[in-house]
């Protein structure tokens, strides 16, 4: 009886293959990626996705006898940044496995994570 040759384990090509398969799935992660915030009354909720874009924004009735524009415009715009601060850290830990060493230490990831808003950045300007 004539046995085949063996192909190695672990060839180049094994590896090549895994890790490209493993790169599919962080990519599907990453666009499902998405978090909700809502205050704690449940007056105001909102949704960000995978970007950082808000997806949603869902205001109870009540919210109107509750809350001035001022109040309402602010506690949307808190939530939205905890929103994404959630998606920033799912997004986080689906990509540190890729990182050298597995790691996220001492790497900047910023380029591919949502920005954060800068309250004075959404000020009028006088000019």
């Amino acid at each position: 009886m004539s046995a085949e040759p063996e192909a190695p384990l672990g060839t180049p090509g094994d590896d090549y293959a895994k890790r490209i398969q493993q790169l599919k799935e962080m990519r599907r992660e990453l666009t499902e990626v998405g978090a909700t915030a809502e205050r704690p009354d449940g007056l105001v909720t909102v949704v960000v996705g995978a970007q950082g874009q808000v997806k949603d924004i869902r205001l109870d009735p009540r919210v109107y006898r509750k809350l001035d524009s001022g109040e309402l415009a602010a506690a949307i715009m808190e939530l939205i940044s905890q929103a994404g601060a959630e998606v920033s850290q799912q997004m986080r830990a689906i990509m540190t496995p890729f990182m050298p060493g597995g790691s996220d230490s001492g790497l900047d990831l910023s380029g591919f994570l949502p920005k954060a808003e800068n309250a004075e950045d959404t000020e009028p300007r006088n000019g």
